[in-house]
Order: C-alpha cells, then structure tokens, then sequence
C-alpha cells in the first residue's frame, strides 16, 4: 500500500476532532442542529489550523443524509459513512465547489462559478462553495461575486478562507460571519503528536515508532501553533526510519540546536561568571551552530526563565519536559523580573546587527560577556523608599542627643524634614548676610554650622551636609511692583534691594540648587549702576562666576529688579589668607551633597515629562 502522509490521513473529519479550535466548533455545530446557518461565513487565521478542514466538515454537516433521515433531533456532527459524506472527504462531490484564490482570481472564474452555483444540489440540501485564500481575488473579482453574495440562491452556502482578512473589501466582510482562528496552543500540539502515533502503533499498516515527550516539545515549538506543520514535521522525522523519535533524532533531522547548549551559556551567565560564559559559548559553536541560532536560542531560553519567573505554574507556556522545566526554575531563582528582562532585551536585539555584519560572532559575544557582568539593577520607586527613609533619618536625628532622641522636637509638633518643612524642591530662602545678623541661629559665609543641618535628597552617609536657616516667612514677601534701578556710584543696599535679592536666589534654587546655595553663602554687596555685586570667596567665585550660571543669575536678577543687570563677582574683603587644599574639603563635600540632589531631582523631573 502506498505510503500516505500523516497530515492528510489524519486530518480532523468531525468538529470534536477539531484542535485548539474550540470556540469556532461549537458555534458551528449549533448553528447546524438548530437550522440557522449563514449564507456566508469567513474563516480568518494563521496557516495549517483547521480553517479549510472546519468548511469542509460544515459542508459535510449540511449535506449528511445521515442526519436528513434522523431530523432536527440529530447530532450536528456527520457521519462519514454516508454517500454525500464520502463524496465529499475524497473531493468527488458535486454539491461542494472547492477552489483556490490564488489561481481562480479573475472576474472571468467568478463568473463562471455564478452560473454554476444557481442550480439546485444533485444529492444534499445545500451547495458549498469553499474559496481558499479567497484575498487573492481581484477587485473586479469581489465585485462580480458581490450581487450573489448579497442576495444568494436559498440553497447557497459560501464558505471564505484567508489568512490575511485584511485585504477584503469591507464590502465583502460586511456580509459574512467571520471567525478567527487561533494558533493551538503548545500543549495541544503536543497532545495530538502523541494521539498520532499511538493511533499509528495501533494501525497493523501504520509507521510504528515511539515518540518522547522531549521530541514531541521540540516539534510543537517549531511548529509556532500551526497543527498542520507539526504533522508534517513528524512525518519528517519518522521517515529517516529511526526508533524511537527522541530528542536527538528530532534535532538532526529538522536542524533544531541543542538545548543544552543554552543550559550551559544561561547557567554562567546567571552565575555570573563571563569566563565560563564564553568557553560554553564557544563550545556550542564548535559543534556547528550558526551564531544567529546561537542568538535566537539564547533570547529564547531566557524568555522562558522570565515566564517561569513571573508564573512558576504557567508550564503550558514554555515548551520544556518536567525535568527542564525545574532546571529552568533553578536557573531563574537568583534574579529579579526586572534583570531577567534586561537580560532577555540584550540577546533579542543582536539579530539586527549580527545579521550586518560580517563578524556575528563578536557580536554575540559581547553581549554574552555584558549579561555575564551585569549588576543588579533597582527600581526607582525603591530607590526613592530608600532616599526618603534616609531623609527621615538624618533630618529627624540631626539635632537629638542622648538625652533627647528626638532631635529638641515638641511633643505635637510636626518634625520639620530636611528643609525645615519645607518641600525639597522649594528650599527656604536665605537672607544675605546683614539680614541673617538679626536672626538668631544664623551665620556669615564663613562661620562653621550651629544648629540643626539639612540634608538634600540623596546624600550618602558620611556626606558633610549644608547647614540651611530657616527665615521666618513673613521676612520674604513677593517681589513689589517694577521699581526702577537708578545708576548710582556706591552701591545701594536697602531692605527692597534685599527682599528683590532673597527672590532672586529662591527662583534660582528652584531651578539649580548647587548655585542657589552658593548664593545664599555669597554676600550681597549691593546695586551700583546697572550691576549686582555679590562678595564672595574664590571656590564661590569659580562656580558662581561660571558662564551658563552667571547667564541664569543675570536672567532672574533682570526679572525681579525690573531692569537689565549684570553680576559681578568681588573678592570678600574680610576673607581669611589663602588656605590649604584640605581647608576646603568640608566645603567642596557640602557642594557635592547639594550637586547630588540637584541630579536626583532633574532626573525625577525628566521622568516625569517622559511620563
């Protein structure tokens, strides 16, 4: 007897044979045991799951005189026994026309199958007309076939099939039911491949062979839910004529790589150790993978780390046996979601470029060696849990003793953060230095810190924070009405010139914080002319007199004041002789604590725009 493929002699022949299909025989089988059939139907999905089988098995359905003889109390399912049933499983009915879009797609086929389709049926109650890949008619075809498909024959039954519905005319979608196809799903294919050859073994004329799980999971994940593939790839495989089908035969034959090989490269990469990394790389080289499988092999393998990870029971969704699935498992226990994604994204994106270049290999292995040294990664949201339990820390315990843990606090009264309750991006402003005198606890540019101190957002421990005065509110009012600068040869130094010069340093400590707490440190000399002089050491004066921060300075200063100002930075008279480089670190530590703040909160400012 003539070998026959396993595809066709298996092929679905009832709706309950149908795979993965379920949503779509049901509705049909109801539809034909309660008499409401359509005039036209759609069947849209991937290739080789069942579409052109479920129109045939409806045609069968239809025409059964197996159920013609029993009546409406008869199952939807056909018989297959009948005259019409066999006619139409060997492709010899006359009631059933079954062509292809592809070669019958001009106006002069459709309309010659018009003229055939208006005759009643010979033998059934229907006439089927099954068009496969029906999107590859042309225009003119659609239009030819749409005044029968609107107003069709009672007897008339059109059944289309496409795995692109998309390039129908609505015109044509309008007037059908359409249902979809879905890929079947890992472990149906994998059901049915062993369905298969138990029904083989059991046939005296069949191909007896013994199928494993592992192999029957490579040939259902190559085949990417397409039924019809993974028959044939069976039938493939069973032809080589070895027993029994494992894993090793599966990959041979139909050049799957070896697993194991990503077991060995994934495992060093999850231990972090790029050295083994690389020798397991190489070594699934030398035993003739290409390097883009090698890629493709990789992202996948880590794909199932990350599904396993986020589901330890989605096992349906990761094509392994019971062994590899706890081996996967293993591998995932280390890492984090996030870093498995990481992970995952780094071997996904070398396809694009190891396909350009001439040299694959380097590619794969630098992102090998990157994922081998990757560093935990931390989300932002922890990092800010952690930012504002150290803000609390430091700013509740600055001041406490002790005695008074409590940092001086009263009972009932709210602990002042970091800013003296202020919020962190609208630090209280400060007042120069002859206006501080008058406050008590405040101090000159030069005076060491002698009360509670601030800390920005995102110090370190063991940062040197900068002190930060608290004013009272109702010494900073907004700014009065434009008053005009008159050009003066002493500077001019009022309370007006000072509440102006206060604004100015809250504006620019919103937008740059390092420099607004340069400002505060620096001493207001006055407004002479059409310039502002501020006094100020020379580590001041080489950060404030920097040319995109003196710009921002002059920018606000011309706002509040009303006129156009220029800064200029002078020497601080009364300023200690030059002192040692170890003089300045307490000072250059505190810029560094306020710089690292200001990071943080640009860096949440652009988050949010992003957002």
């Amino acid at each position: 007897m003539a070998h026959r493929a396993l595809a066709l002699k298996y092929r679905p022949q009832t709706f309950a044979d149908l795979v993965g299909q379920e949503h779509v025989s049901t509705v049909l089988a109801r539809a034909v045991q309660g008499g409401r059939v359509a005039h036209a139907y759609l069947f849209a999905g991937a290739r080789g799951v069942g579409k052109t089988t479920s129109a045939r098995i409806l045609a069968k359905a239809l025409n059964c005189e197996t159920r013609a003889r029993e009546g409406p109390e008869a199952s939807a399912e056909p018989c297959n026994a009948c005259t019409s049933c066999t006619e139409i499983t060997s492709g010899v009915s006359l009631d059933v026309a079954e062509i292809d879009g592809a070669s019958n797609r001009g106006i002069a086929d459709v309309q010659a199958l018009r003229e055939k389709v208006r005759f009643s049926p010979t033998g059934g109650r229907h006439r089927v007309v099954i068009i496969d890949e029906v999107h590859q008619l042309s225009n003119d075809a659609f239009a030819a076939l749409l005044k029968t498909l609107e107003e069709p024959p009672p007897h008339l039954v059109f059944i289309f099939a496409t795995t692109d519905p998309q390039k129908l005319p609505d015109t044509i979608r309008s007037r059908t039911q359409r249902f979809d196809f879905a890929r079947v799903p890992l472990r149906k294919v994998v059901a049915r491949l062993q369905d298969i050859a138990a029904r083989e073994a059991a046939d005296p004329e069949g191909m007896h062979f013994a199928l494993t799980e592992g192999a029957a999971l490579l040939i259902a994940q190559k085949s990417e839910g397409s039924i019809r593939d993974a028959v044939s790839a069976l039938d493939q495989v069973v032809s080589s004529g070895e027993t029994p089908v494992d894993e090793d035969l599966v990959r041979r034959v139909l050049g799957i790589a070896d697993r194991e090989a990503f077991f060995q490269v994934v495992e060093a990469i999850v231990r972090r150790d790029p050295k083994r990394a690389l020798a397991a790389l190489h070594q699934a080289f030398e035993k003739g993978l290409d390097p883009l499988e090698l890629a493709q092999g990789l992202a996948e393998h880590l794909r199932h780390l990350l599904v396993l990870k986020v589901d330890p029971e989605a096992a349906e969704l990761v094509p392994a046996t019971a062994e590899e699935l706890e081996r996967l498992r293993g591998q995932a226990a280390g890492w984090s979601e996030h870093d498995l994604l990481r992970l995952m994204k780094l071997a996904a994106d070398l396809s694009i470029p190891m396909r350009d270049s001439s040299q694959p290999m380097i590619h794969l292995e630098a992102a090998v060696m990157q994922m081998a040294t990757l560093e935990p990664g931390e989300l932002l949201a922890q990092l800010l849990e952690r930012l504002e339990g150290l803000e609390k820390r430091l700013g509740g315990g600055a001041g406490a003793t002790p005695d008074d843990p409590s940092g001086g606090a009263t009972p009932g009264t709210p602990a002042s953060g970091p800013f003296g309750g202020r919020s962190p991006t609208h630090p209280a402003p400060a007042r120069s230095t002859s206006a501080r005198s008058a406050i008590p606890g405040s101090r000159s540019p030069q005076a060491p810190p002698a009360g509670p101190l601030a800390v920005a957002p995102g110090v370190a421990p063991g940062v040197a924070p900068i002190p930060v005065t608290t004013v009272d509110a109702t010494a900073v009012t907004a700014a009065t009405a434009a008053t005009a600068v008159v050009d003066a040869d002493a500077p001019r130094l009022d309370e007006d010139v000072e509440r102006r010069w206060q604004s100015v340093i809250e504006t620019v400590n919103a937008q740059k914080r390092m420099l607004g707490a340069f400002l505060q440190e620096s001493r207001l000399v006055g407004v002479t002319g059409r310039e502002l002089a501020l006094a100020m050491d020379p580590l001041h004066r080489s950060v404030v007199d920097e040319r995109e921060n003196r710009g921002l300075v002059e920018r606000v200063a011309t706002e509040v004041f009303g006129a156009p100002l220029t800064l200029r930075c002078e020497a601080e008279s009364n300023a200690p002789p030059p002192r040692r480089a170890a003089d300045f670190k307490p000072l250059v530590d505190r810029a560094i604590a306020w710089f690292q703040g200001d990071i943080i909160q640009s860096s949440g400012e652009a988050g949010r725009s992003e957002r």
